[in-house]
């Protein structure tokens, strides 16, 4: 076995090179969303393709790259030579996350023999397709968008290969600007692959390859390790991904057995003609990110992570969505959502696990689903062609935790150090013909709770300098915000609008559309939506909220409505809280199955103590509130099942339910659901002890 303190020096040099290789990207690319927002990765991986370390922000890219590898290997076989470049981004066909992340492929090699791969990635400003910047929310199949290439070698044995530049160059908009991002991808590819050499040159072929497989070996048996800490048993989640007036279903039931965590995305919706179909590859390396915070805290990011889960899902379905179907972004919309679902889903199980390492991060999911992403195409300031993504539409507010508000300007609490930085207001408008009037936190009441959550971006900006713009909203969570956690508020909805130059008036804009003109003058301004709080927000100190009225984020009479706090008034403050708790039982209605303390009930109720979810405990085979003590349920029944509910508790369009589950004797809000009209609960939590009480009872009899 190799020596633990030589093996944590190999660690570190791979971290240290790969981080090396995306800097090597960052100094040599031009475009800002590369150069300034950082928006790349340098990963090294084993000979099999395997995980070995990445580097850079976006660490969504680093295990995908892998997949690239393996469709290398097969379709290219021997022929794969020292001095070759691969290029691929056909998410059909290993290329990644979505086709303007090209990934550049380098093998390495050592007396003739392939050590290792090293895989680079970026986003490109346009890759072809029927709109500028190749995000079409208009296309219906995937022929009418990105120019998708399969594995093609750049490079063959170190020669360039001047037709297939052509062909890339012939096939997108704006060629000077993606030739000299991708030539920058192959810099860093090749910093890292000069450097990976001389270690394996310093420490021998075999020992490098003895420590891939020792950190990749030692990180899964330590993620099974911490995944055997929680309570086995089957937690279910879903959302929803909004199209205008559609809405596509994200399942989720997570098995937790034996050390093994089992994502079940089955029964999601089939593929539509939309571009936000996915991948299973995809999800699973979104999916990773999401959990290494929870479970691979403190350990190496490699293969050994994604070792110790599964991902399963229906072919045909918008989660593993099959040709013609387009699929321009299949790790934005539904590809995040399936991760927030995924993550709300670990929490459950987090939550039903107190002596779980992980249960000091418990918390809602991310809230990247919640994008509000567009590009923008036109003459630039010189009357050049220009094409861009504006990623302040990626700023959301992170959804809060069971201690601890949520993070502004950020998608996720739990961090990972993946948020691509914020590109200066001079910056942009020194690039483009755009004029910022503001960029700034989100006022209002969305994601409120004892706990709130982080606040997302506003801002606007103004056409200046040309007279026209095109523009593409990929936006969501314009109907169905995300939902808080025990008993937090759901977050705020998407709003996009435009302010016309040529009358002053303002109209809304849907989520989903390409080819929007905007003139000269005319202002486009967004709110991005955020996460959800956590507990009710009648618990929040009042010292806090007091805070927000005088920063300006919400008035004094929100305050009232939303917190029951009167500023500067603790009695009133007590008295407005009792209240509005009296208002939410006299408004409610009864529970489904309600459950009152009866001589059998209490002889149930002895046994097991401990939790069933936030808020809720298990005594004996009876689930009870945690505040109060008053029954919810009894094994296997949904705890929810007792609880007094109101419906349209806050509203955001009249297709959505949110709806408030209370504690029954004391009105405080135990859960508050967000679903499409007419639809049920959408999560519940199985830990197995919950029905092993109904069963052994069914047995008996």
């Amino acid at each position: 076995m190799i020596d633990p303190i030589l093996l944590e020096v190999l660690r570190c040099k791979f971290e240290a090179i790969a981080d090396d290789g995306a800097r090597t990207i960052i100094r040599n690319a031009i475009s800002p969303v590369v150069a300034e927002s950082k928006d790349c990765s340098c990963a090294i991986y084993s000979a099999e393709g395997d995980l070995i370390v990445g580097g850079g922000k976006v660490q969504i890219a680093f295990h995908i790259g892998g997949k690239g590898i393996r469709v290398i290997k097969e379709r290219h076989g021997d022929t794969v030579a020292e001095g070759d470049v691969f290029l691929v981004n056909d998410p059909y066909n290993g290329g990644g996350l979505h086709a303007q992340d090209v990934i550049v492929h380098i093998p390495v090699f050592l007396d003739g023999r392939l050590a290792a791969w090293v895989g680079a990635s970026a986003h490109m400003m346009d890759m072809g397709g029927m709109v500028p910047g190749s995000f079409s929310t208009s296309a219906t199949e995937v022929y009418q968008e990105a120019f998708r290439m399969p594995p093609v070698r750049l490079y063959r044995r170190g020669e360039v290969q001047d037709d297939i530049w052509a062909i890339l160059r012939n096939n997108v908009r704006l060629p000077d600007v993606v030739e000299m991002d991708m030539r920058s991808l192959i810099a860093g590819a090749t910093v890292v692959c000069n450097q990976v050499l001389r270690v394996i040159e310093d420490y021998s072929e075999d020992v490098f390859r003895e420590a891939v497989k020792a950190l990749s070996d030692l990180t899964e048996a330590e993620v099974r390790r911490r995944v055997a800490e929680l309570e086995p048993g089957v937690y279910s989640t879903r959302s929803w991904t909004e199209w205008t007036d559609e809405f596509y279903l994200v399942p989720c039931a997570l098995n937790v057995e034996n050390g093994r965590l089992i994502f079940d995305f089955r029964g999601a919706s089939p593929q539509t003609k939309h571009y936000f179909n996915s991948k299973p590859d995809v999800i699973k390396s979104i999916l990773g990110v999401g959990l290494a915070p929870y479970l691979a805290r403190g350990l190496p990011f490699n293969e050994g992570l994604f070792r110790a889960f599964e991902v399963i899902t229906d072919p045909g379905s918008i989660l593993d969505a099959q040709p013609p179907a387009p699929i321009g972004g299949p790790h934005l919309e539904v590809g995040q959502n399936a991760m927030e679902v995924g993550i709300r889903a670990l929490n459950l199980a987090i939550a039903a696990s107190p002596d779980a390492r992980a249960h000091s991060h418990l918390s809602g999911p991310p809230s990247s689903s919640g994008s509000a992403l567009h590009t923008l195409s036109g003459l630039g300031l010189k009357g050049e062609p220009q094409s861009w993504i504006m990623l302040e539409g990626a700023l959301g507010g992170a959804s809060a935790a069971h201690d601890r508000d949520g993070i502004e300007f950020s998608r996720e609490l739990v961090g990972n150090g993946q948020l691509i930085d914020l590109v200066d207001v001079e910056v942009l408008e020194s690039w483009y013909p755009i004029k910022f009037e503001g960029r700034q936190l989100r006022s209002g009441t969305g994601g409120a709770g004892e706990f709130c959550s982080g606040r997302p971006t506003s801002f606007a900006f103004t056409v200046d300098g040309t007279n026209e713009l095109s523009l593409t909203i990929m936006g969501n969570r314009e109907r169905l915000p995300i939902a808080g956690s025990a008993g937090g508020l759901p977050g705020n909805i998407t709003r996009f609008t435009v302010r016309r130059s040529a009358d002053g008036s303002v109209e809304p804009l849907a989520c989903h559309q390409d080819g929007i003109h905007l003139a000269q003058g005319d202002t486009l301004m967004l709110s991005v939506s955020n996460g959800g709080g956590w507990g009710d927000p009648l618990l929040r100190d009042p010292a806090l909220v007091a805070r927000d009225v005088a920063r300006g984020l919400f008035s004094a009479e929100e305050a009232v409505r939303v917190y029951g706090v009167v500023v500067a008034d603790e009695l009133a403050t007590e008295a407005k809280r009792e209240e509005i708790l009296a208002e939410r039982l006299g408004a409610a209605e009864s529970a489904p199955r309600p459950l009152s303390w009866t001589p059998d009930l209490l002889a149930a109720a002895e046994g097991f103590n401990g939790p069933i979810a936030a808020g809720v405990e298990q005594r004996g085979s009876v689930a009870v509130s945690s505040r109060s003590g008053s029954p919810l349920a009894l094994s296997p029944d949904n705890w929810m099942d007792g609880c007094p509910r109101i419906h349209n508790f806050t509203t955001t369009h009249p297709d959505v339910d949110i709806v408030a589950y209370l504690d029954p004797a004391t009105g405080h809000l135990l859960l508050v659901d967000v679903v499409p009209v007419g639809t049920g609960y959408s999560s519940s939590s199985v830990p197995n002890r919950w029905v092993e009480p109904a069963l052994t009872l069914e047995a008996t009899e």
